[in-house]
Protein backbone atom coordinates (compact mmCIF):
# COMPACT_ATOMS: atom_id res chain seq x y z
CA UNK A 1 0.00 0.00 0.00
CA UNK A 2 1.67 3.56 -1.23
CA UNK A 3 1.39 6.14 1.68
CA UNK A 4 1.20 10.26 0.62
CA UNK A 5 1.19 13.21 2.64
CA UNK A 6 -2.53 14.51 3.63
CA UNK A 7 -3.61 17.64 1.89
CA UNK A 8 -3.43 18.92 6.05
CA UNK A 9 -0.32 17.34 6.68
CA UNK A 10 0.75 19.48 3.19
CA UNK A 11 -0.61 22.93 4.40
CA UNK A 12 1.13 22.32 8.04
CA UNK A 13 4.57 22.34 6.02
CA UNK A 14 3.99 25.07 4.34
CA UNK A 15 2.24 27.01 6.92
CA UNK A 16 5.74 26.44 8.88
CA UNK A 17 8.10 27.60 5.72
CA UNK A 18 5.57 30.58 5.60
CA UNK A 19 6.38 31.74 9.21
CA UNK A 20 9.88 30.60 9.01
CA UNK A 21 10.54 33.13 6.09
CA UNK A 22 8.21 35.82 7.87
CA UNK A 23 10.76 35.67 10.56
CA UNK A 24 13.82 35.04 8.45
CA UNK A 25 13.65 37.77 5.44
CA UNK A 26 13.17 40.64 7.25
CA UNK A 27 16.03 39.86 9.55
CA UNK A 28 18.33 39.17 6.30
CA UNK A 29 16.83 42.48 5.13
CA UNK A 30 18.15 44.37 8.09
CA UNK A 31 21.42 42.66 7.82
CA UNK A 32 22.14 44.21 4.39
CA UNK A 33 21.01 47.49 5.59
CA UNK A 34 23.14 47.67 9.01
CA UNK A 35 26.28 45.95 6.20
CA UNK A 36 25.56 49.05 4.07
CA UNK A 37 25.45 51.99 6.83
CA UNK A 38 28.95 50.04 8.38
CA UNK A 39 30.54 50.35 4.31
CA UNK A 40 29.45 54.02 4.05
CA UNK A 41 30.96 54.71 7.31
CA UNK A 42 34.23 52.97 6.27
CA UNK A 43 34.43 54.90 3.04
CA UNK A 44 33.77 58.21 4.62
CA UNK A 45 36.48 57.78 6.96
CA UNK A 46 38.99 57.09 3.99
CA UNK A 47 37.28 59.78 2.24
CA UNK A 48 38.19 61.96 5.47
CA UNK A 49 41.86 60.58 6.01
CA UNK A 50 42.46 61.62 1.99
CA UNK A 51 40.84 65.24 2.22
CA UNK A 52 42.90 66.09 5.42
CA UNK A 53 46.25 64.67 3.49
CA UNK A 54 44.85 67.10 0.42
CA UNK A 55 44.93 69.45 2.80
CA UNK A 56 48.15 69.12 4.54
CA UNK A 57 49.47 69.38 0.84
CA UNK A 58 47.75 72.42 -0.22
CA UNK A 59 46.61 74.24 3.02
CA UNK A 60 42.94 74.35 1.75
CA UNK A 61 40.47 71.65 1.27
CA UNK A 62 39.38 70.17 -2.22
CA UNK A 63 37.28 72.40 -3.82
CA UNK A 64 33.42 71.15 -4.67
CA UNK A 65 33.98 72.22 -7.97
CA UNK A 66 35.41 69.22 -10.26
CA UNK A 67 39.30 69.43 -11.86
CA UNK A 68 37.50 68.36 -14.76
CA UNK A 69 34.55 70.59 -14.74
CA UNK A 70 33.47 73.30 -17.33
CA UNK A 71 34.29 75.72 -14.88
CA UNK A 72 37.22 74.63 -14.23
CA UNK A 73 38.69 73.93 -17.50
CA UNK A 74 36.79 76.64 -19.60
CA UNK A 75 36.24 79.18 -17.12
CA UNK A 76 32.48 78.95 -17.44
CA UNK A 77 29.53 76.12 -16.74
CA UNK A 78 28.91 73.78 -14.52
CA UNK A 79 31.01 72.26 -11.33
CA UNK A 80 30.56 68.85 -12.39
CA UNK A 81 32.66 67.03 -14.70
CA UNK A 82 31.83 63.36 -15.69
CA UNK A 83 30.53 60.75 -13.46
CA UNK A 84 33.13 58.23 -12.35
CA UNK A 85 30.88 55.59 -12.79
CA UNK A 86 28.21 56.39 -15.68
CA UNK A 87 29.32 57.69 -19.04
CA UNK A 88 28.04 60.53 -20.74
CA UNK A 89 26.75 62.28 -17.98
CA UNK A 90 28.30 64.65 -15.15
CA UNK A 91 28.33 63.28 -11.47
CA UNK A 92 29.52 64.84 -7.84
CA UNK A 93 31.88 61.45 -7.97
CA UNK A 94 33.76 63.88 -10.36
CA UNK A 95 34.53 66.36 -7.20
CA UNK A 96 36.71 63.33 -5.39
CA UNK A 97 39.60 63.51 -8.58
CA UNK A 98 41.19 66.15 -6.58
CA UNK A 99 42.27 63.29 -4.15
CA UNK A 100 42.67 60.57 -6.94
CA UNK A 101 44.79 62.48 -9.64
CA UNK A 102 47.45 62.85 -9.58
CA UNK A 103 48.28 62.40 -6.11
CA UNK A 104 46.18 59.12 -5.01
CA UNK A 105 44.99 59.76 -1.40
CA UNK A 106 42.33 57.33 -2.28
CA UNK A 107 42.79 54.76 -5.04
CA UNK A 108 39.27 54.80 -6.41
CA UNK A 109 35.86 56.78 -5.92
CA UNK A 110 33.78 55.02 -3.41
CA UNK A 111 30.05 54.49 -4.46
CA UNK A 112 27.25 55.41 -2.00
CA UNK A 113 25.87 51.61 -1.27
CA UNK A 114 22.50 53.70 -0.56
CA UNK A 115 22.34 54.79 -4.29
CA UNK A 116 20.38 51.90 -6.65
CA UNK A 117 22.92 51.21 -9.36
CA UNK A 118 19.78 50.81 -11.60
CA UNK A 119 18.33 53.96 -11.09
CA UNK A 120 21.78 56.04 -10.59
CA UNK A 121 21.07 58.45 -8.87
CA UNK A 122 20.27 59.73 -5.19
CA UNK A 123 16.54 60.69 -4.47
CA UNK A 124 14.98 64.17 -4.30
CA UNK A 125 13.78 65.00 -0.36
CA UNK A 126 10.35 66.51 -2.20
CA UNK A 127 9.56 64.84 -5.54
CA UNK A 128 11.16 61.18 -4.88
CA UNK A 129 12.77 61.52 -8.22
CA UNK A 130 16.33 60.55 -8.72
CA UNK A 131 18.52 64.04 -8.65
CA UNK A 132 20.87 63.84 -11.65
CA UNK A 133 24.37 64.26 -11.29
CA UNK A 134 24.30 62.82 -7.31
CA UNK A 135 25.68 59.60 -8.09
CA UNK A 136 27.66 58.94 -4.83
CA UNK A 137 28.42 60.69 -1.84
CA UNK A 138 28.01 64.25 -1.44
CA UNK A 139 31.57 66.52 -1.03
CA UNK A 140 31.07 70.00 -0.07
CA UNK A 141 33.43 72.70 1.24
CA UNK A 142 32.14 75.75 2.86
CA UNK A 143 34.99 77.82 1.06
CA UNK A 144 34.04 77.45 -2.15
CA UNK A 145 30.83 78.58 -1.14
CA UNK A 146 32.19 81.74 0.60
CA UNK A 147 33.31 85.17 -0.18
CA UNK A 148 37.39 84.67 -0.55
CA UNK A 149 36.47 81.79 -3.55
CA UNK A 150 37.98 82.31 -6.79
CA UNK A 151 36.38 79.99 -8.07
CA UNK A 152 32.07 80.77 -7.05
CA UNK A 153 32.30 83.24 -4.56
CA UNK A 154 28.95 83.47 -3.26
CA UNK A 155 27.88 83.77 -0.12
CA UNK A 156 30.22 83.24 3.40
CA UNK A 157 27.09 82.82 5.41
CA UNK A 158 25.86 80.03 3.12
CA UNK A 159 29.53 78.04 3.52
CA UNK A 160 29.53 76.79 7.03
CA UNK A 161 25.52 76.43 6.63
CA UNK A 162 25.89 74.16 3.95
CA UNK A 163 28.57 71.98 5.35
CA UNK A 164 27.21 71.09 9.06
CA UNK A 165 28.78 74.33 10.66
CA UNK A 166 32.27 72.38 9.71
CA UNK A 167 34.56 73.22 6.69
CA UNK A 168 33.40 70.47 5.12
CA UNK A 169 31.47 67.58 4.95
CA UNK A 170 30.46 64.25 3.19
CA UNK A 171 26.54 63.07 2.66
CA UNK A 172 25.68 59.75 2.38
CA UNK A 173 21.68 59.16 1.01
CA UNK A 174 21.53 56.40 3.60
CA UNK A 175 18.88 53.99 3.90
CA UNK A 176 15.80 55.93 2.46
CA UNK A 177 18.14 56.79 -0.25
CA UNK A 178 17.12 60.45 -0.44
CA UNK A 179 20.05 63.09 -0.11
CA UNK A 180 18.84 65.73 1.44
CA UNK A 181 22.09 67.39 1.80
CA UNK A 182 22.64 66.76 5.49
CA UNK A 183 20.06 68.94 6.12
CA UNK A 184 21.89 72.13 4.47
CA UNK A 185 20.81 74.98 6.02
CA UNK A 186 18.00 76.81 7.68
CA UNK A 187 16.92 78.82 4.78
CA UNK A 188 16.53 74.75 2.78
CA UNK A 189 12.32 73.64 2.31
CA UNK A 190 11.22 71.26 4.83
CA UNK A 191 10.98 68.73 2.88
CA UNK A 192 15.01 68.71 2.80
CA UNK A 193 15.64 69.58 6.20
CA UNK A 194 13.12 66.68 7.51
CA UNK A 195 15.15 64.30 5.29
CA UNK A 196 18.63 65.54 6.09
CA UNK A 197 18.71 64.85 9.95
CA UNK A 198 20.89 62.07 11.01
CA UNK A 199 20.34 58.57 10.60
CA UNK A 200 19.58 56.71 13.55
CA UNK A 201 19.00 52.96 13.19
CA UNK A 202 16.70 52.73 16.04
CA UNK A 203 14.24 54.24 14.21
CA UNK A 204 14.40 51.69 12.22
CA UNK A 205 16.80 50.02 10.14
CA UNK A 206 15.02 51.58 6.82
CA UNK A 207 14.05 55.30 8.14
CA UNK A 208 14.54 58.80 6.90
CA UNK A 209 17.86 60.46 7.50
CA UNK A 210 21.44 60.89 5.52
CA UNK A 211 24.28 59.52 7.80
CA UNK A 212 26.72 62.67 7.64
CA UNK A 213 30.68 62.85 8.27
CA UNK A 214 32.42 66.84 8.91
CA UNK A 215 35.48 67.66 9.30
CA UNK A 216 37.80 70.78 9.59
CA UNK A 217 37.72 73.71 11.86
CA UNK A 218 34.19 75.23 12.45
CA UNK A 219 32.96 77.98 10.89
CA UNK A 220 31.79 81.46 12.03
CA UNK A 221 28.45 81.89 13.10
CA UNK A 222 26.44 84.08 10.39
CA UNK A 223 22.90 84.90 9.76
CA UNK A 224 22.26 81.63 7.75
CA UNK A 225 22.80 78.53 9.86
CA UNK A 226 22.75 74.57 9.36
CA UNK A 227 19.53 73.10 9.75
CA UNK A 228 21.51 70.59 11.84
CA UNK A 229 24.98 72.47 13.77
CA UNK A 230 26.27 69.02 14.11
CA UNK A 231 29.92 70.87 15.34
CA UNK A 232 27.98 72.19 18.30
CA UNK A 233 25.62 69.08 18.37
CA UNK A 234 22.60 71.52 18.09
CA UNK A 235 19.44 72.09 15.59
CA UNK A 236 19.33 75.38 14.55
CA UNK A 237 16.02 74.38 12.51
CA UNK A 238 13.41 72.49 13.63
CA UNK A 239 13.24 69.45 10.97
Amino acid sequence: MRRAFTLIELLIVVAIIAILAAIAVPNFLEAQTRSKVSRAKADMRSLTTAIESYAVDNNVYPPLVAKNSPLVLSGSGAINGPSCFFAGTPGVSSRYLWVTTPISYITSVFRDPFINQAVRFALDASTLLPIPEYDTYDYVDARSLSLDSKILGTNQQRGYAACSGASYHIVSAGPDRINAFGGGQDNYSVAIRRSGVDYDSTNGSVSVGDIVRFGGPPGQRYTIKPTIDRVQNKYNAVP
